[in-house]
């Protein structure tokens, strides 16, 4: 019994020992890699301070503010932040640095105390110091937000860097979360995204542009301008030989199997349409919709569109009146899903009535494309589109496409578009254009934006003076949800006859919420201005 016993004490011992050790060890490694932590959180922390403490080395020179801080870019390996007015980036400036700190330079430069500079990885915002801030605290890496910020606002301007001209319906927003908008003919966007999202990137991006990624946690609270430098495929990324447009357009439409949704999403998107006589706004409508997508198998009438909110504001008298046939508004947005419902430039089944040219390699949303051109052939005597689809290098999927109503035979198509006007009534269609492109969200590509605009003239039997008109419509995708996605109810959806509820027109953002809207352009904000409060009732 006392062996029996002695040996079951030293097996507990050597349990104990063997704990011992064993707890030891995974304090001792759990030590090291908090120690690991603290040192890579302390990297990170110095290395943005030290980008401000980089040395460079720049000769006198006199140029602008905007061209200065693009030197410095390229010297420092930075890329900077900030929005032109509050730096005046046109002014003239005097640019010198030899062998001095790039918080030195920047200081010497701007020459302004009420800046500050925010800085994270090699972005560095340059903004107005807020009054709690510290005016000897000029760096403030990261500058951590708390969470119980609901929401994060970032407002911008998208420009070419080349030319600084204002880029129309640039995209952005969140990838990963499929969250975004456009830019508007101004180039300006507004986006709301969730606190959650604050460690992620805003991401913008054109055709033909290196799209550009930014922290949100530099922008949150503040309106900065981006600019974007012009994509130049290299000759290394073009292969020389013969490219069949024919087949490309083929190869497309077969890989919608892949490329495209096969399951039902939920797409919360804004819309927007207006009407403007010769220079002044008489209509102007938005909503946001949730809309059930069907995939692209599905039939033409499977999709619903659910409205959650809108406002409509109407200044006009019936002779301002031009009736055209945009079917319905948002039903005439949702046909330009090309993917889905196929245009005769996309259908390659006989008798194919157009003629297509590989034009070329170019960047399409940060991706390398094929850009088809196509018109219609010359021994048909009918009004069909012209213009370019834009195809996916490696993977075929449709990116998108801009076109228009060939302009040798608008005069025949007003017969279509031309519903109800008065027999003293002449109306010739000056131009009808089409924009539509497609994002991807978890491998599939889903509509983002479309637009239509309609310019008309109009005129009275034996007057000589005539009137422009001008519509638009514009639906652009700023969420995508795939998770419990079925069919509304009957109730809910909204009937094909009927866009807009009747809601007050309210400026503010709080109008809207957190939803995603396009800005309005700065001529048509102004004409807003002067008729809100004028309401039309929806029947």
């Amino acid at each position: 019994m006392g062996l029996l016993y002695s040996l079951k004490l030293r097996k507990a011992q050597s349990k104990i020992k063997s704990c011992e050790c064993g707890f030891l060890y995974y304090l001792a490694r759990a030590c090291i890699l908090s120690a690991f932590l603290i040192l890579c959180t302390l990297n990170a922390v110095f290395s943005q301070v030290s980008l401000l403490d980089k040395v460079i080395s720049i000769p006198k020179q006199n140029t602008t503010l905007y061209e200065a801080l693009n030197l410095i870019s390229q010297k420092a390996d930075c890329l900077f932040i900030y929005e032109s007015e509050t730096i005046e980036s046109d002014k003239r400036v005097k640019l010198h640095a030899d062998n001095e700190p790039l918080l030195t330079v920047l200081d010497n430069l701007l020459s302004n105390p009420s800046l500050e500079y925010k800085v994270l990885g090699k972005h560095i915002l340059i903004c107005k110091a807020k009054a709690e801030a510290l005016p000897e605290s000029k760096i403030q890496p990261g500058n951590l937000l708390k969470d119980s910020i609901r929401t994060i606002i970032i407002r911008g301007h998208i420009y070419d860097r080349e030319n600084k001209a204002a880029i129309p319906f640039a995209t952005a927003g969140i990838i990963e979360e499929n969250i975004g908008t456009v830019t508007n003919s101004d180039g300006l966007f507004t986006l709301k995204i969730p606190s959650t999202l604050i460690g992620t990137s805003l991401v913008v991006s054109h055709l033909g542009y290196m799209s550009q990624s930014i922290p949100a946690r530099l922008l949150n609270e503040q309106q900065v301008d981006f600019y974007l430098d012009r994509r130049v495929i290299s000759i290394q990324e073009v292969i020389i030989r013969y490219i069949d447009p024919n087949v490309l357009i083929e190869k497309a439409m077969d890989q919608r199997k892949v490329n495209n949704a096969l399951d039902p999403a939920y797409l919360t998107a804004f819309y927007r349409e207006g009407v403007r006589k010769n220079n002044k706004y008489i209509s102007y409508s938005e909503a946001v919709f949730k809309i059930y997508k069907s995939p692209y198998t599905a039939g033409e009438r499977a999709d619903q569109v659910k409205l959650l909110k809108s406002r409509k504001i109407q200044d006009s008298n019936p002779r301002d009146t031009v009736f055209l046939k945009l079917k319905a508004g948002v039903q005439a947005a949702q046909q330009l899903d090309i993917v889905k419902f196929i245009p005769g430039f996309l259908d390659q089944s006989p008798p194919v009535e157009y003629t297509y040219k590989y034009s070329d390699l170019v960047s399409y949303n940060a991706k390398d494309a094929y850009a088809v051109t196509f018109v219609q052939k010359t021994d048909l005597k009918k009004p069909l589109y012209t213009g370019t689809v834009y195809i996916e290098k490696d993977g075929f999927a449709l990116l998108g496409a801009d076109f228009e109503i060939n302009p040798a035979y608008l005069d025949l198509a007003a017969e279509n578009l031309v519903l109800k006007k008065s027999s003293r009534l002449i109306v010739k269609l000056e131009k009808i254009t089409y924009s539509v492109s497609y994002l991807p969200f978890n491998s599939r590509y889903y509509l983002s934006h479309v637009r239509c605009d309609i310019q008309v003239k109009t005129r009275l039997k034996n007057h000589l003076s005539s009137d422009n008109f001008y519509t638009f419509l514009e639906l652009a995708t700023c969420n995508i949800d795939t998770a419990g996605v079925i069919k509304f109810p009957r109730q809910e959806i909204l009937k094909p006859g009927i866009v807009f509820s009747d809601q007050p027109y309210n400026a503010s953002d709080a109008f809207w919420g957190d939803f995603n809207t396009i800005a309005p352009e700065a001529k048509l904000s102004e004409a807003l201005s002067k008729i809100i409060g004028k309401i039309e009732k929806i029947e």
